[in-house]
């Protein structure tokens, strides 16, 4: 599953932050994630991942922050999943 918010501009000297996470399906587990900034124009140094990582449960987190005054950015957040599907048991049988 996917996610994506607005990192709003700086302000008074201090940047624009944001965060957000990903959930995985119903009945799916995590098996990762990730994140990812697009920058609201050419100066990509201003927009800045800052985290990301896997949280309680089956979610992945990040945060940005964005020191341009006029422009604001995307942060994207990824969780992974994967379906469990459960496998039979198996035996050998024993010999007499």
């Amino acid at each position: 599953m996917e996610t994506e918010v607005t990192i709003p501009v700086s302000s008074g000297g201090y940047p624009g932050r944001a965060s957000a996470a990903a959930d995985c399906p119903t009945g799916e587990i995590r098996t990762g994630g990730g994140a990812d900034v697009e920058a609201g124009n050419a100066h990509a140094q201003r927009y800045l991942l800052q985290s990301s990582k896997p949280i309680g449960g089956e979610r992945w987190w990040a945060f940005a922050t964005n020191m341009d005054t006029v422009n604001p950015g995307r942060l994207r957040v990824y969780a992974i999943s994967a379906r469990v599907v459960k496998t039979p048991t198996l035996t050998t049988p024993i010999s007499s």
